[in-house]
C-alpha cells in the first residue's frame, strides 16, 4: 500500500487522490457516451457529473467533521487535514445528489431521466474510490486471519502488523457489480427512476453489511452500529418507498 505515490517535500501526490481522478475521468467518459447513445445531450451529463463531483467531495469531509466533532473542536487545526482526507462517503453521495438536483433543476433537465444516466457511472467512481482507500489504508477491516486479510505498512491508516479483514477490496468489487448491473438495467428500465433508486437501495443494503465488518472507529459508533449504517438504513427505506411508488404509478 502506498499512501502517497509521489513525495518532493513541498508537493506530494496522495494515491486516493489519484484513483478519484482515474475514477472520474472513466465514468465520465462512459457517462458522455452512454448520454449520447440514449439520445441526450451529453456535455451536459458530463457537466452534471462536475457539479455532483465537487458538491459531493465537500458533503464528505463535512459529514466526516460532524461524525467526529469533539475531537475537532478539541483540535481545530485538525480541520485542514479534511483537505487531503476522502471524508465520510455517504456525506458526499447525499451533498452530491442535493448538488446534481439544482443542477438538474436550473438547466430544466428531466430529473429522474437525469439521474438514472449517473447512477451507474457513480456506482464505478466509487468502485476507484475505494482503491484509493486500500492503498491508504482507510476504512480497514477487523482483525481476521482468514483467506485474504491485509496486512498494513507503518505509513498507512491502518493499524500496522495486524492481519486485517479486506473491506477495501470487498467495497470496490460491490461497487463494481453494482455497476455492471445498473448499465444493465439502465438498458432495460420500465420506468423512470428505476436505476436511481436501485442504486440507492441496493448500495445502502450492501454498504451496511460491510459496515459490521470494518474496524475503524472514526465512523462514529451509536448503539453498536455506525453513523453511516444509520444513514443507510434511511436511505434504503425511502428508497423503497419511492421504487414501489414510481413502479405503480408508470
Amino acid at each position: 500500500m502506498h499512501r502517497i505515490l509521489i513525495d518532493f517535500g513541498w508537493f506530494q501526490l496522495p494515491a486516493y487522490g489519484v484513483m478519484l481522478v482515474a475514477g472520474f475521468l472513466l465514468a465520465s467518459s462512459l457517462l458522455k457516451r452512454e448520454a449520447n447513445r440514449m439520445g441526450r445531450d451529453g456535455q451536459k451529463m458530463v457537466d452534471l457529473a462536475v457539479v455532483t463531483l465537487l458538491i459531493g467531495l465537500l458533503g464528505a469531509k463535512i459529514l466526516l467533521i460532524l461524525v467526529d466533532l469533539d475531537d475537532y473542536l478539541a483540535n481545530p487545526r485538525e480541520i485542514l487535514g479534511t483537505i487531503r482526507a476522502a471524508g465520510v462517503l455517504y456525506g458526499g453521495i447525499i451533498a452530491g445528489s442535493a448538488g446534481a438536483i439544482w443542477y438538474i433543476k436550473k438547466h430544466q433537465l428531466p430529473v429522474w431521466d437525469s439521474i438514472d444516466i449517473m447512477a451507474p457511472f457513480v456506482a464505478l467512481a466509487i468502485a476507484f474510490g475505494r482503491v484509493g482507500c486500500l492503498m491508504a489504508g482507510c476504512c480497514y477491516g477487523q482483525p481476521y486471519h482468514g483467506p485474504f486479510h491485509l496486512i498494513f505498512p507503518e505509513n498507512c491508516d491502518a493499524p500496522p502488523g495486524i492481519p486485517l479483514f479486506p473491506t477495501q477490496p470487498l467495497s470496490s468489487l460491490n461497487a463494481l457489480l453494482l455497476f455492471g448491473f445498473l448499465w444493465w438495467l439502465l438498458r432495460r428500465r420500465r420506468f423512470e427512476g428505476q436505476v436511481a433508486l436501485a442504486f440507492f437501495a441496493l448500495y445502502s443494503l450492501s454498504r451496511g453489511m460491510i459496515e459490521f465488518l470494518r474496524g475503524d472507529e472514526i465512523r462514529g459508533i451509536w448503539f453498536g452500529v455506525s453513523t453511516s449504517q444509520i444513514i443507510a438504513a434511511c436511505v434504503f427505506v425511502t428508497a423503497a418507498i419511492f421504487y414501489f411508488h414510481r413502479r405503480k404509478a408508470s
